[in-house]
């Protein structure tokens, strides 16, 4: 656990490594909806397709099973990898700051360690969960966090709401691989090792979601 009470993440290519590319739309001339992201590809801005991908256990280890169009350009097949399954509501690891715009101005910010700042969003009643914490770093979206006793509406992971049981979390990640006492009281942290999610579980249901980039 990191001192911003979140995980400690394993090298980047250790776990793109295990992403497998489900190619759903062979042949069926599916175009994907595109998202802000773009990067520069021959001089010329390219979108990238906002694939959502959904993480799977395979073991020890989780995959991030992914469907992606035919004739996906070889230029975007690494940023769609990277983006797929590190969706949390409408945002993604990753993406611009500016993103969140859409809420408004951040209800508060704290500092962070490495000069990020973690900006505070309460998504439905001021001062009331549920809340999100988007942790940023040089304009970018770096972590992000969702907390309160029952869903917040299109702010489910990978299937997993707030306010989701144990046996729920378990279908989807399995037993965590860290399991220890939580900051906040009669909670545990269920963490995935270096996998770039967590969750906090009090009295059998999951009381936060955090997900984030992994380290260099």
């Amino acid at each position: 656990m990191t001192s911003d009470g979140g995980f400690a993440a394993a090298p980047w290519s250790r776990w793109l490594a295990a992403i497998v590319l489900l190619f759903a739309s062979l042949g069926l001339g599916l175009e994907p909806a595109h998202s802000q992201a773009t990067r520069k590809a021959a001089g010329k801005p390219v979108n990238i397709p906002d694939l959502r991908g959904e993480w799977q256990r395979v073991g020890p280890s989780f995959a991030c099973k992914v469907p992606a169009p035919e004739k996906l350009p070889p230029e975007l097949l690494n940023p769609v990898i990277t983006r797929a399954c590190l969706h949390l509501g409408p945002f993604v690891i990753g993406d611009a700051a500016q993103t969140l715009k859409v809420l408004g101005a951040p209800y508060s910010t704290l500092p962070q360690p490495n000069g990020a700042a973690a900006w505070i969003y309460f998504l439905e009643q001021a001062g009331q969960h549920p809340y999100l914490i988007a942790t940023v770093s040089k304009n970018r979206i770096i972590a992000l966090q969702v907390t309160g006793p029952a869903a917040a509406k299109g702010y489910g992971f990978n299937h997993v709401d707030l306010g989701a049981t144990t046996d729920t979390l378990v279908q989807y990640f399995g037993q965590p691989i860290d399991l220890r006492p939580s900051s906040e009281k009669d909670t545990e942290l269920w963490g995935y090792g270096s996998w770039p999610f967590s969750f906090e579980v009090k009295a059998g249901h999951v009381t936060s979601i955090r997900i984030a980039e992994a380290a260099d």
